[in-house]
C-alpha cells in the first residue's frame, strides 16, 4: 500500500511518553496534533491506529473528534476516503506541551490541553492525560454551547470521537460493546480458528490486541463498532458522522476492517464536562490497588487529621507516582465499631482529579475513649486490596487501628513578645511577633498554650521545656538542635489561663540572623512539640573596626605619603563586629562621609567625593569579622573617612524578616523604643582616613592662542595663550581637592621649532605662576622675549606643557617633546606614549623691526616717506621685509600719522636750513610729507613713536604741533645706534638733492 503524508505549515503537535511504545513494559506513545488527529505506538514502535510511518500531521490518519453544529460538521479531514467534513476544519484548533515535559517514567502522569471551537459556536477544551505505562489515554472534556447558538433536540450539537483502527497492523477486528456502570465500545482482533469473533459482549481474556472507547464520567449518547469506511460515507450500517441522525449503535460480530466511535448529544446552551479513555493494547484495564489512610494511630480531644488517597501501587506508603490523580473516586472512613460522640467530617471524600488526596478530621469526645479501626465505606469504585493504613513513623501497619485517649487539647505553643496581644489564626497580617534583640543583651518572652483552632487553651496545666533553635536552614520544627545553654523549664498552672512569661531571662553572646522558639511538653508519651510562627533576629551592636589597604595616613593629613591609589582604582574596605556567628554582608552610607584637612582651595566642606562599591564577602561567621569589598573606588582627591554609621548593616535582620514586619525601629538604636531596637546597626565612633587619593590623569582643557598677527607673532609683542590643566579621576572628572599641598603637579612649557631636536629657552616665554585652585592650573603666557642679538626666525615653533607630578601622575594626549624629533605621541586620553608635553599653540615667531629711510624731494612737491616692516630672516638673509605683515602693525584706513614726532634743526651757513616747524605735515595711505612751498627749502628730522610717546606730530601745515603719540609697539624697535633699542629715524630733505648726478625736480622743454 502506498502512504502519502501531508504536512500542514501550521500543525502542532505534541507528544506523550516520547520514548515509551517500544518494549511491552514502557507503555504507550502518543502523538496528537492540534486537529484531534492521533497516532500511537506501542510495543516495538507498532501504530496502532495506523502505519507507523504515518504521524501527525498527515492526511492519511482517519481519526479525530468532531463536532455537529447546526446542519454541519467539523473537524479534521483525510484522503484516504477523501472525506472533507461539511463545515471544514475547527476555526480555532490549538494544543499546549505536554506538562511535565517529555521524556516521562513510570508513574508519572503527562497533560496538555487540547482547544476546538466553531467562530460563534461550540467550542472543546481537552485535557489529554496519560499516565506511563497504562494501556489508556484519557480525554477530560468540557463542551461550551453559547447561548446564542441554534442548538434543540431536533437540532442537537454532536460531540464525536471516531477511530479507524488497526490493532496494531493486523487492521481487521471484531466489535465489542461490554456494558455496564462504564461501557466499553471497541473493537479485537482476531482470535483466530473457525470462530475469529466468538463474543460481542464481553473482552476476550487472551490473545488479542484491543482498541477501544471506555466511559469514565457521562455516558455514551451513541455508539458504533462497524466498518472503517462507515464512519465517513452516509447509509449503510448508518454509523456515519455525517448523518442527522445519531449513530446507529452498530456493533459487528464479524471479522472485518474496523473502526470505532463515540458519540455526546447536546440539546441546549451551556458548559458540560465528561470524560472517557482511548483503550489500546491488551484486555486488561487496570484499577487501582487500594485506599490509604495516613495516621499516627492515635487520637486526642484535639481535632486528629486524616490522609485519604487511592493507590494503583499495593506498595505502603503509596509511592507519589501511583496515587491516583485522574477521575472522581468517592467514598467515606467510619469507625469500626462506632465511637460514642466522634464524629468525621467531611462524611463523603472525593479523590482523583479533584486532588489526589483528601483530608477528614476526626473529632473525639470524652465519651469516645477505646480502640477503633478505620475502614473506607460507600466507595464508588471498590479497590483489589481494600484499605490499608500507615503509622506514627509513615510506614505500613499491620492494622488500621486507632487509640482514642481522654486527653485535654493542646495542639501546640506559640511564643510571642510579653505583653503583645495574642492572635488567631496566625496570619501574614495577624502575627504574634517576636522582636529583634541583641547580643550580650538579657530578653524574655511569653508562651501561649494553644487549643482548637488555635484558641488559647486556658485551662492547660503541664511543664514544658522552652528552648531556641536556628532557623536559618529552615530544619523540621521537632528535630532542630537547640542552642546550647538556652533551654528553660516552664510550669503552667490552670491559673496562667494558657499564657506564661519565662522566668530566666536569655542572653546570647553570639549573633543570629533567624531564631525561632519551640516549647516541648515534658510528657513520657505524645508530647506537643511546637515551634514559635515567628522568627526573630539576634544581632551585633555595631561595627567595631573598619580598615583599608587605603591607609595612608589616618589623620588624613599628609600630601607626599608613599601610598596613595588613584581616582577611581579599586581598593579594598574591610568591616568586624567580633561577634560569633554575624554572617552579613554590611553597606555604604555615602551621605556620611567627611575629610577633616580638605585643602582651603578644594570642595567645601565635608571636601569629599562620591565612593562607590560593595562589601561582596560576608563576614566570617567564625569570628563575624572579615566582611569586604575588593572593588571600592573615590573619585575625589585627599581622604575620606566615615562618620558613625557610614558603614552599616541593615539586611541582618532581613533573615527573620524583622525589619519588613516592623518587629524592630529603622534606625540604629541599642536602646528600646517602645519595646524595640533598631534594625541597623554600624561604627559607632567615626573611622580613620583612608587614602591618599591622587588624580588619575591630568588633562589640558580649554586650551587657547589668539595670534596677535595672522599667521605670525613678533618676539616681545603681546599674544594671548592660556590654558586650563586640571586633575581628573578615572571617569574623566575634575578632582577638585588637587588644591594647595596636594595639588602637586608642577606646569613648565616646552618649545621647539620645526621638529629639529632642539629645545628653545623656554624662559623667553613670559608666563604666570598660579597654585592649583579647584583642582585646576590655569597657565597663561603673553610673549616671546627677543634677544639682544638677532636670531630666528621660528616659523614653525610650538609651544606645549608639560606637568611633573611627584606621584608620576601623568599628562594626557601628550603630542611634542622639544628635545627630540622622535618620540610617539599618546593615544586618545591615555598617556601611553613617550611624549612629554601637550602642544597648545603654533605660530610663526619672528623677530621684527620698523626701518625709516630718508628722503629727498622739491619743495614745490609732496615727498613720499619711506618705510621698511622688516623681520631677521637669519645669518644668511639678514633683515628682510615682512611681506606677511601687511595689515597688522599698521592697520588698513588706520591714521597713525600723530605717532611721527617732528625736529626742525638749525641751519648752518654752508647748509642753511629754511624749512621752519611744521611748514610740511604728515599722512598716511599713503605716507608722505606735504610740499612746504617756494621758498622753505631745508630739512627735518621725523622719528616712528613705537615705545613712550615723544616730541612733537605735525599733522597739519602750520606752527607748532601738539604732542606726537604712538604706535606703542615696542617690539619693533632696534638697536640702531649701539645703545640699545630706539624708535626708527630718518631725515626729510626739500630742495636739497642727494648725490651730483641726482636731480631734485626735472621736466623737459621741447
Amino acid at each position: 500500500m502506498f502512504f502519502f503524508v501531508h504536512v500542514s505549515a501550521f500543525a502542532q503537535v505534541v507528544e506523550f511518553n516520547s520514548t515509551g511504545g517500544t518494549t511491552a513494559t514502557n507503555g504507550l506513545h502518543f502523538y496528537i496534533e492540534n486537529t484531534t488527529k492521533i497516532q500511537v505506538r506501542r510495543l516495538n514502535n507498532t501504530g496502532q491506529v495506523y502505519n507507523p510511518n504515518s504521524i501527525p500531521p498527515s492526511t492519511t490518519l482517519d481519526n479525530g473528534v468532531f463536532i455537529r453544529g447546526n446542519g454541519l460538521l467539523y473537524g479534521p479531514s483525510h484522503t484516504v476516503t477523501t472525506f472533507n467534513p461539511t463545515g471544514g476544519m475547527y476555526n480555532t484548533a490549538t494544543i499546549d506541551p505536554t506538562i511535565p515535559a517529555n521524556p516521562s517514567s513510570s508513574g508519572v502522569q503527562q497533560s496538555a490541553r487540547n482547544v476546538v471551537a466553531i467562530t460563534n459556536g461550540p467550542q472543546a477544551t481537552i485535557i489529554w492525560k496519560y499516565t506511563t505505562p497504562l494501556d489508556f489515554l484519557t480525554a477530560e472534556v468540557t463542551l461550551t454551547i453559547p447561548n446564542t447558538y441554534p442548538v434543540s433536540v431536533a437540532n442537537p450539537v454532536r460531540y464525536f470521537h471516531v477511530f479507524d483502527t488497526y490493532l496494531g497492523g493486523s487492521d481487521n477486528g471484531c466489535g465489542v460493546n461490554v456494558a455496564g456502570t462504564k461501557r466499553i465500545v471497541g473493537t479485537y482482533s482476531s482470535l483466530g480458528g473457525a470462530t475469529p469473533c466468538p463474543t460481542s459482549t464481553a473482552l476476550p481474556t487472551t490473545g488479542t490486541v484491543v482498541e477501544s472507547f471506555r466511559e469514565r464520567t457521562g455516558t455514551f449518547s451513541s455508539y458504533c463498532a462497524a466498518g472503517w469506511s462507515s464512519f465517513f460515507i452516509n447509509g449503510g450500517v448508518n454509523c456515519s458522522v455525517l448523518q442527522t441522525t445519531p449513530l446507529s449503535n452498530t456493533i459487528t460480530t464479524t471479522l472485518q476492517d474496523t473502526g470505532i466511535g463515540i458519540a455526546y448529544d447536546f440539546t441546549a446552551p451551556g458548559t458540560y464536562t465528561f470524560s472517557y479513555d482511548f483503550v489500546i493494547g491488551t484486555t486488561s484495564v487496570p484499577a487501582y490497588d487500594h485506599i490509604e489512610i495516613r495516621h499516627d494511630g492515635s487520637a486526642t480531644l484535639c481535632p486528629e487529621n486524616l490522609v485519604v488517597l487511592a493507590c494503583t501501587s499495593s506498595t505502603v506508603p503509596c509511592p507519589p507516582l501511583s496515587i491516583v490523580n485522574t477521575g472522581t473516586l468517592t467514598g467515606g472512613i467510619n469507625l469500626v465499631p462506632a465511637a460514642p460522640g466522634a464524629s468525621i467530617t467531611p462524611a463523603t471524600f472525593s479523590i482523583g482529579g479533584s486532588g489526589s488526596t483528601a483530608n477528614v478530621t476526626l473529632q473525639a469526645t470524652s465519651a469516645s475513649a477505646g480502640t477503633y479501626t478505620l475502614v473506607a465505606t460507600g466507595l464508588s469504585q471498590a479497590p483489589l486490596n481494600g484499605t490499608r493504613c500507615t503509622n506514627a513513623a509513615g510506614t505500613a501497619s499491620s492494622t488500621c487501628d486507632i487509640a482514642i485517649t481522654n486527653t485535654p487539647c493542646v495542639t501546640g505553643f506559640e511564643c510571642l513578645e510579653t505583653g503583645a496581644p495574642y492572635n488567631t489564626p496566625v496570619t501574614a497580617v495577624n502575627r504574634n511577633p517576636l522582636y529583634t534583640k541583641l547580643v550580650n543583651t538579657d530578653f524574655k518572652f511569653d508562651v501561649v498554650a494553644v487549643g482548637v483552632a488555635g484558641a488559647v487553651s486556658t485551662a492547660y496545666a503541664g511543664n514544658v521545656f522552652v528552648e531556641l533553635y536556628d532557623d536559618a536552614t529552615a530544619p523540621a520544627c521537632t528535630s532542630a538542635i537547640a542552642l546550647a545553654g538556652t533551654t528553660n523549664s516552664l510550669t503552667f498552672a490552670a491559673s496562667d489561663n494558657g499564657r506564661k512569661t519565662l522566668t530566666a531571662n536569655l542572653n546570647l553572646a553570639n549573633a543570629y540572623g533567624k531564631l525561632r522558639c519551640r516549647v516541648r511538653e515534658n510528657v513520657a508519651t505524645s508530647p506537643v512539640t511546637a515551634c514559635s510562627s515567628d522568627s526573630f533576629t539576634v544581632r551585633p551592636t555595631s561595627i567595631v573596626s573598619v580598615t583599608s589597604n587605603a591607609n595612608a595616613d589616618g589623620g588624613g593629613i599628609s600630601a607626599n605619603s608613599s601610598t596613595f591609589f588613584k581616582t577611581g582604582a579599586n581598593f579594598s574596605l574591610s568591616a568586624d563586629t567580633g561577634i560569633v556567628g554575624y554572617n552579613g554582608t554590611p553597606k555604604i552610607n555615602t551621605a556620611l562621609l567627611e575629610w577633616l584637612n580638605v585643602p582651603a582651595t578644594g570642595l567645601a566642606a565635608p571636601g569629599t567625593g562620591t565612593l562607590a562599591g560593595l562589601f561582596t564577602t560576608a563576614a566570617n561567621a567564625v569570628n563575624g569579622n572579615g566582611a569586604s569589598g575588593a572593588t571600592f573606588t573615590y573619585d575625589e582627591v585627599g581622604y575620606f573617612r566615615f562618620k558613625a554609621q557610614g558603614v552599616f548593616d541593615d539586611s541582618f535582620t532581613a533573615n527573620s524578616n524583622d525589619a519588613s514586619n516592623n518587629d524592630c525601629t529603622n534606625d540604629a538604636s541599642n536602646v528600646l523604643v517602645g519595646g524595640k531596637y533598631g534594625c541597623k546597626f554600624g561604627n559607632t565612633s567615626v573611622t580613620n582616613h583612608f587614602g591618599r587619593f591622587v588624580p588619575d590623569h591630568l588633562t589640558v582643557s580649554p586650551y587657547s592662542f589668539i595670534e596677535p598677527c595672522t599667521g605670525f607673532t613678533y618676539m616681545d609683542q603681546p599674544f594671548s595663550l592660556t590654558a586650563t590643566i586640571e586633575g581628573r579621576n578615572a571617569a574623566n572628572n575634575r578632582t577638585f581637592n588637587y588644591s594647595g599641598i596636594f595639588g602637586r603637579g608642577v606646569v613648565s612649557s616646552e618649545l621647539e621649532n620645526a621638529n629639529n631636536g632642539v629645545a628653545l629657552d623656554s624662559t623667553r616665554l613670559t608666563t604666570t605662576t598660579p597654585s592649583w585652585t579647584s583642582g585646576r592650573y590655569l597657565y597663561s603666557a603673553s610673549n616671546f622675549s627677543r634677544l639682544a642679538v638677532a636670531d630666528g626666525p621660528y616659523d614653525a615653533m610650538a609651544i606645549g606643557v608639560n606637568v611633573t607630578d611627584p606621584d608620576g601622575i601623568k599628562l594626557v594626549d601628550r603630542d611634542m617633546q622639544a628635545n627630540t624629533t622622535t618620540c610617539t605621541a599618546d593615544s586618545a586620553g591615555t598617556s601611553n606614549g613617550t611624549c612629554t608635553a601637550k602642544k597648545i599653540a603654533d605660530t610663526r615667531m619672528r623677530q621684527g623691526r620698523v626701518k625709516l629711510l630718508n628722503a629727498y624731494g622739491s619743495e614745490k612737491l609732496a615727498l613720499p616717506l619711506p618705510l621698511k616692516i622688516e623681520y631677521w630672516a637669519g645669518v644668511n638673509a639678514g633683515w628682510t621685509t615682512n611681506a606677511l605683515d601687511t595689515s597688522c602693525t599698521f592697520p588698513v584706513a588706520t591714521n597713525y600719522a600723530s605717532s611721527f614726532s617732528f625736529t626742525f634743526p638749525a641751519g648752518t651757513t654752508a647748509k642753511p636750513n629754511n624749512l621752519a616747524a611744521c611748514e610740511t605735515a604728515v599722512s598716511v595711505s599713503p605716507l608722505k610729507l606735504s610740499a612746504p612751498g617756494v621758498g622753505n627749502s631745508g630739512f627735518a628730522d621725523i622719528t616712528l613713536n613705537l615705545g613712550a610717546a615723544s616730541g612733537t606730530q605735525c599733522t597739519s601745515v602750520g606752527g607748532v604741533g601738539g604732542a606726537a603719540g604712538s604706535l606703542s609697539k615696542p617690539w619693533l624697535q632696534f638697536n640702531w645706534t649701539g645703545t640699545g633699542n630706539t624708535n626708527p629715524k630718518a631725515r626729510v630733505n626739500f630742495g636739497i638733492y642727494k648725490k651730483g648726478n641726482e636731480f631734485i625736480y626735472l621736466r623737459e622743454v621741447h
